[in-house]
């Protein structure tokens, strides 16, 4: 699955790069001026794993923080745009003793955003994610369970906001579609709730 999530990382920045450029006339290619295409974004988020496993009891604060590109706008209101972020999420449980699983995922979420002229959007999409480590974490102990986690994980995004000028401010949830367990009977899912800010460069 890693090869796919890179796959789908060069295919947007390309799509982004000819969505920049038209053919004139005479067959030659110009820039397309669409201003401030990139921005940055940061947040605060809360995650849980649902599922089969009844251990995970409770939710886990977490952050996120990366790069976006607006890859086309569709209409003056619609705009397609991807982004590349990383994403530390997770869960606590009480299974014999109290800990917490770590999950830190590098992710592309691919969306739609539906936008008024007061600076209100609505947006949803999908999220594509890669695993980067697995950590459970209990009292003074660690333990890397990385082996033991699919390395790519699929989630759905919906979310809202505002944004005036450069700045945004926004809410997502991103329920987890895939089973998080590898090579196990047991099926549980991520799920990750942020509130998030952004910067139009």
């Amino acid at each position: 699955m890693r090869k796919y999530l890179l796959l789908l990382l060069a295919s947007v920045f390309c799509l982004q790069l000819s969505a920049q450029l038209y053919s004139d006339s005479t067959g030659q290619k110009k820039k397309k001026k669409m201003d401030h295409f990139l921005y940055g974004t940061v947040g605060f988020q809360l995650s849980g794993i649902n599922g089969d496993s009844d251990s995970y009891n409770e939710m886990l604060p977490g952050f996120h923080f990366g790069l976006g590109i607006r890859l086309a706008e569709l209409s003056d209101v619609v705009g397609l745009r991807t982004e590349l972020t990383y994403s530390s999420q997770g869960s606590r449980y009480d299974d014999y003793v109290k800990g917490k699983v770590i999950l830190s995922y590098l992710t592309l979420p691919v969306l739609i955003r539906a936008g008024s002229k007061s600076g209100f959007y609505g947006e949803g999409g999908i999220q594509p994610g890669l695993l980067l480590s697995a950590k459970d974490k209990w009292e003074d102990e660690s333990y890397d369970f990385k082996e033991y986690v699919n390395s790519f994980d699929f989630s759905v995004l919906l979310g809202a906001g505002y944004q005036k000028n450069r700045l945004g401010v926004g809410l997502r949830i991103a329920p987890g579609l895939s089973n998080i367990n590898k090579d196990s009977d047991s099926k549980d899912r991520n799920f990750v709730g942020s509130i998030r800010t952004t910067f139009t460069f």
